[in-house]
């Protein structure tokens, strides 16, 4: 296996499972697969700028542009519509799917 992105691979398979292995609300699964992107830096996809803009537009979704950036993005994830929770929730399977 390649081994580029592997710390990102391994956090958005791990948000992934938050997304689907529960019976919570997609707000609260949400929440949880927050936790795992968290860990991520826009600075594992240096040198590929498409990954880099789609990482950062994630990230701005989940509004975690600010000084706490777990508090706002649990904030702004039990907040969102379920239509809203799913949109980004896609999102994420389709990035975890672009770094595989």
């Amino acid at each position: 296996m390649d081994e580029k992105y592997t710390n990102a691979r391994e956090h958005f398979f791990a948000a992934i499972r938050a997304l689907a292995a529960s019976s919570e609300s997609i707000q609260t699964r949400l929440i949880d697969a927050n936790a795992n992107i968290l860990n991520i830096t826009i600075d594992e996809f240096e040198g590929d700028r498409e990954l880099k803009f789609k990482f950062a537009k994630l990230l701005d979704l989940l509004a975690v542009d600010q000084d706490d950036m777990e508090t706002v993005a649990v904030e702004t994830a039990a907040h969102m519509t379920d239509f809203e929770a799913v949109k980004v929730a896609d999102l994420i399977c389709d990035f975890y799917y672009e770094i595989t």
